[in-house]
């Protein structure tokens, strides 16, 4: 009897894999062997209890230490070599290159994703020149190289990294439009409540965002302000906990700590806001909302400019501009209730032609029997 193919799904976190690309991993199991490589968490667990080989490898995802990084190409090719995978999704910037490297040496199939170049590509130091050529190697024997917005993918094409040729438009990493449906709020009160919820980096906007706030609150008392996502101190590029808990205490900006199920949160909103000016792939947060039909706010930048239908499904502002924001926020509250309701069905019905998991799935399963 012939053996089932081997496939491996590589990240820097199993958190990232279990939401982002579940979906997709689910959707080889039947005719697949698959496994998931990547750092242990507290969403690991959740692999072996859906029936998928986990294995657990060690990365530093933001370290700059050379010998850590040539450890970790070393642990990826034994466990490649070992396991034999007949075909391997790289993802974020470590496994990219480095895996992408282990399976050149050991003349594997794989396919990298580059899920937004985050601060890579915005500054020129010596880490991030080393780090272009780095993918400029490493890339060089991928089948082919996938990116989730056309800016991205125009960057790596100019620059010499790929060949536009071996390089293709993944829009977004797919949205369960079922799992992600539209709910009733739990509240019954006059309030207006915008969300954010993301990681909290700077370049997302977060700063705009609580000025924003604290501009707004007095005008309108009943406007709420919420902020959900994992505070942490570990780099200058984080909100501190300590500027968080200062809003709070000033009464303009509600912070919600972090969840590992946003969906009721979104529900509870009337308009979810990201004014980002991070390179991103394609916000996942936005996905989540415009998928239960709640209009957003976000910038012209790369990523969210995929999302905003300006007017349509939402309003779009200036980056790191609080005037235009608080702008836009007071326009979507003076907005009659059902034109928001049909900007939030606006939002749902691109997640559905454009974005729904279903869709990605498709484009994953075409790939992978023209590839191997």
């Amino acid at each position: 009897m012939q053996r089932k193919k081997k496939i491996a799904f590589v990240g820097n976190t199993s958190f990232s894999i279990y939401n982002f690309r579940f979906g997709v991993v689910r959707s080889f199991m039947n005719e697949y062997d698959v496994t998931i490589i990547a750092p242990r968490d507290e969403y690991s667990e959740f692999f072996s209890k859906e029936g998928i080989k986990y294995i657990e490898v060690p990365m530093d995802s933001k370290g700059t230490n050379i010998f850590k990084d040539i450890k970790l190409t070393m642990t990826l090719y034994s466990i490649y070599k070992k396991e034999r995978f007949d075909f391997v999704f790289h993802y974020t910037i470590k496994p990219v290159i480095y895996g992408s490297y282990a399976c050149r040496l050991l003349n594997t199939k794989c396919i990298a994703i580059t899920t937004g170049l985050g601060y890579t590509f915005r500054d020129k130091n010596i880490i991030n020149t080393i780090v272009m050529h780095l993918y400029k190697f490493s890339l060089k024997k991928v089948q082919e190289v996938w990116f989730l917005n056309h800016d991205d993918r125009r960057i790596f094409i100019e620059r010499g990294i790929v060949h536009e040729d071996n390089t293709f438009i993944l829009y977004g990493e797919g949205i369960n439009s079922k799992h992600f449906s539209p709910a009733p709020k739990k509240f019954n009160d006059d309030k207006f409540r915008f969300l954010l919820f993301s990681r909290l980096l700077k370049d997302k906007g977060i700063v705009e965002y609580a000025m924003a706030a604290k501009n707004l609150h007095e005008k309108y008392p009943n406007m709420e302000f919420r902020l959900l996502g994992k505070a942490n101190n570990d780099t200058l590029e984080n909100i501190p906990i300590k500027t968080i808990k200062e809003w709070e205490k000033n009464g303009f900006l509600i912070y919600l700590g972090e969840s590992l199920d946003v969906r009721p949160f979104i529900a509870d909103s009337d308009c979810v806001v990201l004014p980002s000016y991070y390179r991103e792939g394609i916000p996942r947060c936005l996905m989540e909302a415009m998928s239960m039909e709640k209009p957003i706010i976000t910038t012209d930048n790369v990523g969210c400019i995929e999302l905003i239908s300006d007017g349509i499904n939402g309003f779009q502002c200036k980056q790191k501009s609080v005037d235009d924001l608080v702008d836009k926020m007071e326009r979507i509250y003076n907005l009659p209730e059902e034109k928001r309701l049909l900007m939030g069905k606006a939002g749902r019905e691109i997640i559905k032609q454009k974005f729904d998991e279903e869709i990605v799935i498709r484009e994953y399963q075409d790939k992978i029997k023209q590839l191997i």
